[in-house]
């Protein structure tokens, strides 16, 4: 094989991609605070609105 076709290759072969275990991992790091967050400023809020 020649250093341009593996270099060819090397280039044009598909992402392997990020594992989903990690995507899944950052998505929770991420959403679990963000939901808290959220549901704290609802409650606040509702306590503005209703006395």
């Amino acid at each position: 094989m020649s250093i341009d076709s593996q270099a060819h290759r090397a280039t044009h072969e598909p992402d392997p991609g990020t594992p989903v275990a990690a995507v899944v991992g950052a998505w929770l790091v991420v959403a679990t605070p963000l939901a808290y967050g959220l549901w704290q400023t609802l409650v606040k809020a509702a306590k503005l609105f209703t006395g």
